[in-house]
């Protein structure tokens, strides 16, 4: 009876101990997943971004303006930079409707109390030539740029930035190549494309 009478009475206290339990493994996982997905990002300064079902998203982006795709973030090397790579496959600014378009942005990281600012390491872009190399040699499109230290773009990143502050902006090429040259050799294969950005650390 007094089991029965504790369990009745204690209904909320048990229920709020079940909740805050709840909150504290939801808060583990989320904790943990974060840790997972630091583990797998690139550390070695070179981003390989494999675009796939590329002519639905370039479909995608015609019918939405100013679409952006992103892909995974990555450090410069160990302890290093955070990075991220952005495209739009329709293009924006100058390239708006003819071109892919391509930027890299500052993420804010783990190290940022750690590293130099502004970030002043050179850029490169390609897109890769999916040729098979015993038929003919790739040729891969590629435009390379040193940050200037006095961009915004390149300073240390806070979490605190909005949307709309210039430095959360990525850096890059409007006219990366053209839809017409993109069709050219093998650019896109399989329905896909593949960007590369690498950073060159002394």
């Amino acid at each position: 009876m007094a089991i029965g009478r504790h369990l009745e009475e204690s209904t909320k206290s048990h229920l709020t101990m079940m909740c805050n339990l709840v909150g504290r493994q939801r808060q583990e996982i989320m904790e943990l997943r974060r840790e997972m997905e630091e583990l797998s990002v690139s550390h070695d300064g070179v981003l390989i971004w494999k675009l796939t079902d590329y002519s639905r998203k370039l479909q995608e982006a015609k019918l939405r303006n100013n679409h952006e795709f992103f892909s995974p973030p990555f450090y410069t090397h160990r302890y290093g930079y955070k990075l991220q790579v952005s495209a739009f496959l329709n293009g924006n600014g100058s390239g708006e409707g003819s071109h892919l378009s391509i930027y890299i942005r500052v993420l804010p990281g783990e190290y940022d109390n750690l590293l130099e600012w502004p970030f002043s390491y050179k850029v490169t872009f390609s897109i890769l030539d999916q040729s098979d190399p015993s038929l003919s040699k790739p040729q891969h499109i590629t435009e390379t740029f040193n940050p200037d230290p006095n961009w915004k773009n390149f300073q240390k990143p806070c979490s605190s930035r909005n949307s709309l502050d210039e430095s959360t902006l990525g850096f890059g090429y409007p006219k990366f190549i053209s839809h017409e040259e993109i069709k050219k050799r093998n650019y896109i294969r399989d329905n896909s494309i593949f960007l590369k950005a690498s950073i060159e650390i002394p």
